[in-house]
């Protein structure tokens, strides 16, 4: 009798055993399950999150295009004087404003740029007329009512009045260009034909004869006046404001050589030769006095965004769009490569070049930092990237890899023995550009195809 009460006390305590581990293995799953579920949900908030900052950044870029553009037409009715420090757009941010208030900025900026072209054309009437700009203020329209105060409405709404008054302050501006260079060119007028006899003609020459607005003859190009060349000048910073989102074409010096594979167009990149005997290499952001000397200089410390999702082929030289070009977030999370949350990562490099930390293949990166210079200065872009790699300099693009054929560049900077890693030089190209006393802005799109990928941006003289 004992021994089989024994057996069945063993039995029931395997049960127990078993019992135990069985919802001790039921309960880890589900906190597993639960856990899992609310990371993937707070996964899902930070991704809209970032996007709606995203499209915040997008709304804020914008209004301070407008502010730009309030500001350009501003200094072109005072044409002789010294224009300011042009403002940059392209700014990073780890909070951008409310969409109600980017709204009422950018109401008050449009009944400012109303109000400046106001100014303006009572400027022209009064040239033309030949009367005060008080009379010719008079005889334009009231000047337009005080901005209306912010109404509740949806982001939706809130972002497509800022696009359309945005687009109407473009419109202004691009208005402005025209009207300084008319006033630069005049308007042509072809003289009655000249007698058959030249003696008939009194000696006057029978060449056309431009006139402007006004009706004086224009002489080298104004009315009245030699050619003021502040207002062409003005003119020229509004054309580049306007056209500041045209991509660059290719850089031309990658156009002359031999036609490369067929997923290429003709060109390629070629790596420029450099005196290393007399180069002092220096790394960073900061150039000017107080700084190290160094006569080529590696910029190493960005802020790091990647992998998205790429294209292959000849198709990465296009490659997709992605939130960081509309504005960058630092604080914003997006959904990447492989459904990867991507986050902005501060890097200074150890090594030249600069290797994201998170490799891919058929993807995009982004990078961003800021140039603090102690003046103004022509400075040298050393440009190169695997496989391709645009750059903007303050809101303007100075820099397209284009689609050329890369073979041979990545021959001689990888199968053959070099000196480019050590010289600075793993460069397919360079471009000379402007740059401001203080901070000046660089962003990078990288688009990587197979195998490597890196990228290269040296500073000379």
């Amino acid at each position: 009798m004992l021994p089989a009460r024994i057996a069945e006390l063993s039995k029931r305590l395997i049960f127990m055993q078993v019992s135990l581990v069985a919802h001790a293995v039921l309960i880890a799953l589900c906190y597993y399950v639960g856990s899992y579920r609310v990371e993937m949900a707070r996964q899902q908030e930070l991704v809209r999150d970032g996007a709606e900052l995203s499209k915040q950044s997008s709304m804020q870029k914008q209004v301070l295009d407008m502010q730009q553009i309030n500001d350009l037409l501003e200094q072109s009715g005072h044409a002789a004087s010294s224009p300011p420090d042009e403002q940059t757009n392209f700014s990073a941010t780890s909070l951008p404003k409310a969409p109600a208030e980017l709204l009422g900025q950018a109401r008050k900026l449009s009944m400012s740029i109303a109000e400046v072209e106001r100014g303006l054309k009572a400027g022209e009437l009064a040239r033309i007329d030949g009367i005060s700009k008080e009379q010719a203020l008079k005889q334009l329209d009231a000047p337009a009512p005080a901005p209306a105060p912010v109404e509740a409405a949806t982001p939706e709404q809130l972002a497509a009045e800022i696009a359309q008054l945005e687009q109407r302050a473009r419109a202004s501006l691009a208005q402005r260009q025209q009207e300084l260079q008319r006033r630069m060119n005049g308007v042509a007028i072809t003289p009655p034909e000249p007698p058959a006899d030249p003696a008939d003609s009194g000696g006057r020459r029978a060449d056309a004869v431009r006139r402007g607005p006004s009706g004086d003859e224009v002489k080298d190009g104004v009315a009245g006046t030699t050619p003021g060349r502040e207002e062409g000048e003005m003119a020229d910073r509004i054309a580049r404001f306007i056209n500041s989102d045209i991509a660059l074409p290719p850089d031309p010096s990658q156009h002359y050589y031999r036609d490369g594979e067929r997923i290429f167009n003709p060109g390629r990149g070629q790596i420029p030769t450099v005196n290393a005997a007399a180069m002092h290499k220096g790394a960073g952001r900061m150039l000017g006095r107080d700084g190290t000397f160094a006569n080529r200089i590696y910029v190493n410390s960005w802020y790091l965004i990647g992998p998205f999702e790429g294209k292959h082929g000849s198709a990465l030289f296009s490659n997709y769009r992605y939130p960081p070009e509309d504005g960058v977030v630092l604080d914003a999370v997006y959904r990447g490569k492989d459904n990867r949350l991507l986050k902005w990562q501060y890097i200074s490099a150890d090594s030249y070049p600069l290797v994201p930390p998170d490799f891919a293949e058929d993807a995009v990166y982004y990078g961003y930092t800021e140039l603090m210079l102690d003046r103004d200065q022509y400075l040298t872009l050393w440009l190169g990237a695997d496989d391709d790699a645009r750059v903007w300099l303050n809101d303007e693009p100075v820099w397209v890899g284009g689609n050329i054929n890369k073979t041979s560049f990545w021959r001689d900077l990888y199968d053959t023995q070099n000196t480019y890693a050590r010289d600075f030089n793993m460069t397919e190209g360079k471009r000379t550009v402007h740059f401001k006393k203080g901070r000046n802005k660089l962003f990078f799109k990288l688009a990587n195809g197979p195998s490597r990928t890196f990228f290269s941006l040296v500073l000379t003289k």
